[in-house]
């Protein structure tokens, strides 16, 4: 029983040792129409949609483009239809994954072969708290 208890202990040990997430990011993850939420209020400054208030319905397309990655660090960029900007990353020992561009943090989980991306953006002039899931093409 000892030896039983023991070898269970050990598997614990050793696949608790073992990171959360290590997968290739290196690609183009693209937005899934439909499967964004949040809100935004003010000017956007991709000139995506007019300023005002609006709610995120998923009805734009954003793409995470990871050019490298380096162990747990990655850079990019994040791009709307009409323009990208520079992006830097990395993925927690948690799995999750923390990134940033000149305006933006963004927060995100794998789920399987899809990555919940959620961005804020405070500001005077425009903010956003709106979350999409991404599929790697």
């Amino acid at each position: 029983m000892k030896g039983l208890l023991f070898a269970g202990a050990l598997l614990v040990t050793m696949f608790s040792a073992v990171p959360a997430f290590s997968a290739d990011l290196v690609g183009e993850w693209v937005s899934q129409p439909g499967k964004g939420s949040g809100a935004l209020s003010g000017a956007p400054q991709h000139g995506t949609r007019p300023a005002g208030k609006h709610f995120n319905a998923g009805d734009l397309s954003w793409v995470l483009k990871v050019s490298s990655q380096e162990g747990s660090g990655f850079h990019g960029e994040w791009c709307s239809a009409r323009k990208c900007e520079e992006l830097v990353g990395v993925v927690r020992r948690d799995g999750m994954l923390l990134m940033a561009d000149e305006d933006s943090t963004f927060f995100a989980t794998m789920h399987g072969d899809e990555m919940e991306l959620c961005v804020v953006e405070p500001g005077k002039d425009f903010r956003v708290a709106a979350c999409h899931v991404m599929k790697k093409k």
